[in-house]
């Protein structure tokens, strides 16, 4: 019977060279492939028959029904998860097996690791629903242990879920296995992780059909850019003794065993020296033991070697973090910027819509000081309908050339603000804290990198604060595309000219993105002030209301812009914790390296 199946799949003479892709569970070749699949020889194999499958077959007897080096690509879709985990690795070997050489996998799985976020942080039920799809309302329990109504209709436990992924969880499932090089595209439902996995090196120009970036690494403080080092489980190879201490270093840091961690991080560079994942949380030891010497020297030999990204940024953000806390050690503060004459006769407005008149005295008493040495006036409108709507009411109140439009919640911890800012306006046309070079979908950040810049702060643990860094590499970062509405400042005239665009975003989403890129296509220079330090108390909520306003905005922009995701993507992007503004303002300091 093997045989019988392995023939199957052997090419007919004369049978022509469309590349071929196996669709493994896909269920029906009714439900379409993705767009780059248009023109190739698609073979449906699925467990259940009913489908019109080509082949018949368990996904684990991959290995044994199917010859080697066979397909161009394997389409994987919401299949994986319906396997024990010990399962997995036999599935992602039997891709692996029928892969040719220059082959990858396209695997598509609920993302577990944000859906447990999501409902932890929204208090929400396993009950309830999570998002709407094609086949209907979507729970957390769906999502988790399969779709039931499809499982009750069926009787079939086949359409369980037995196993589930975080991107962690499957970026290491699918180096275990063998694959060399792992990429995440722009998921195409809510909550999903979207993975390419190639056998060998992916060639650069079907990274770029299929839009791909920069090869995936662990988010993990201490596995990003670890090379895939793991053999296949049935090779017969003993486990690999570096990666061994690594895991067991990394596990000791995690559970705050810096000492342990350092000393096995140090066995394991004794056998690799040359391998910067190393040299970088042998930093992360020493930089937890307040050995500061000694960690900058671990933090220079990593970036030494040339890590990736992300590895790179996470590297230069917690090197020179280190220099920071030498710094407020030895009783230095960051520079002062000054107000020049000019710079004091520069009259500003502030406008802010809020409902809360405790959030509102907090932040008019802040402005207040901020701008103490400038001329200035707050407008708040209290009852604003929308964002878009409360921000058009206010600026046909200002009355100063300079606006500066922000949220009530926000903290803004440089006490030189009112000259990092005015500087900015002096050299740019609008300005913020954080934005995109690219808009790829309804989030300005979902670009990633290399496209993001600046940074924004969230409250952190005993009075610090925890910092995601989108780019801090100067001053300012011109010729931005979109930008963060936490905090925005333009001239006057510029903004009512503009407008905000009240009637499409009648709510208290994309408003900000609709404006900014507005103003980039009119030619107008975004920008952000990477050297002003916000402080948001909110994350911001992806939830059915803000998918609502992404599809308008996606609707209003597509002509100029083309496709985009609505739905919530996550990049990699390096956050850290800081003790204190202080030490904020230090580590800002030295992470920029030029100015204009």
């Amino acid at each position: 019977m093997p045989g019988a199946l392995k023939n199957l799949f052997v090419r007919r003479p004369g049978s022509g060279a469309a590349r071929r892709v196996l669709n493994v569970g896909g269920g029906s070749k009714g439900v379409a492939l993705p767009p780059h699949f248009r023109d190739w020889e698609q073979l449906l194999l699925d467990i259940d028959p009913r489908g019109g499958a080509d082949l018949v077959c368990d996904a684990r007897a991959l290995r044994e029904s199917v010859d080697a080096n066979t397909f161009d690509a394997v389409y994987c879709s919401h299949n994986l998860e319906h396997y024990y985990r010990h399962d997995v690795d036999r599935v992602l070997q039997g891709f692996l097996h029928v892969l040719k050489a220059d082959g990858f996998a396209e695997i598509r799985v609920p993302d577990i690791g944000e859906l447990i976020k999501l409902l932890a942080k929204n208090d929400l039920d396993v009950e309830q629903e999570i998002y709407k799809a094609a086949i209907g309302s979507i729970t957390a329990h769906d999502m988790l242990y399969g779709y039931a109504p499809e499982i009750e209709a069926s009787g079939q436990d086949f359409y369980a879920h037995k196993t589930g992924f975080s991107r962690n969880s499957l970026i290491r499932a699918l180096r275990t296995n063998g694959f060399r090089e792992i990429y995440f595209a722009a998921p195409l439902a809510l909550l999903e992780l979207h993975a390419f996995a190639f056998k060998t090196k992916a060639d650069a120009a079907l990274r770029t059909t299929l839009g791909l970036g920069e090869s995936a690494v662990t988010e993990t403080r201490h596995e990003a850019a670890l090379p895939a080092r793991r053999a296949v489980h049935d090779t017969g190879t003993e486990a690999d003794p570096v990666e061994a201490l690594y895991q067991r270093a990394a596990a000791a840091f995690s559970a705050g065993g810096w000492e342990e961690a350092a000393a096995t991080t140090e066995q394991a560079l004794a056998l690799e020296p040359a391998l910067p994942a190393l040299h970088y949380l042998l930093g992360c030891c020493r930089l937890a033991q307040e050995q500061h010497a000694s960690a900058l020297q671990s933090f220079a030999r990593c970036l030494e070697l040339q890590p990736k990204h992300p590895l790179s940024a996470e590297t230069l953000a917690r090197q020179a973090l280190c220099r920071a806390r030498i710094d407020v050690a030895n009783g230095k503060a960051a520079a002062i910027e000054p107000l020049s004459p000019q710079q004091r006769k520069q009259p500003v407005s502030v406008l802010i819509c809020s409902a809360s008149p405790e959030r509102f005295a907090q932040a008019e008493t802040m402005y207040h000081r901020l701008l103490a040495e400038v001329p200035h006036e707050l407008i708040v409108i209290r009852d604003a309908r929308s964002l878009a709507e409360g921000y058009n009411r206010a600026l046909r109140r200002a009355r100063h050339d300079i606006v500066v439009l922000a949220h009530d919640d926000v903290g803004i911890l440089s006490p030189d603000f009112a000259a990092r800012l005015l500087r900015g306006m002096s050299r740019h046309d609008l300005v913020g804290i954080a934005g995109t070079r690219k808009l790829v979908g309804g989030a300005w950040h979902f670009a990633g990198y290399p496209h993001l810049a600046g940074q924004v702060g969230m409250p952190g643990d005993d009075g610090g604060y925890v910092v995601t860094l989108y780019e801090v590499l100067e001053r300012e970062t011109k010729g931005l595309q979109a930008l963060d509405g936490l905090l925005l400042a333009t001239r006057r005239e510029t903004a009512l000219r503009l407008g905000f665009d009240e009637l499409t975003f009648d709510g208290w989403h994309l408003y900000d993105l609709d404006f900014s890129l507005r103003a980039a296509q009119e030619g107008l220079d975004c920008a952000t002030c990477n050297d002003i330090l916000v402080v948001h108390d909110s994350q911001g909520s992806y939830d059915e209301h803000w998918l609502k306003y992404a599809q308008r905005f996606l609707d209003k922009h597509k002509d100029r812009l083309g496709p985009m995701q609505s739905v919530f993507f996550k990049p990699e992007l390096v956050s850290l914790p800081v003790r204190s503004a202080a030490e904020w303002r230090l580590l800002t300091q030295h992470l920029i390296s030029s100015e204009d």
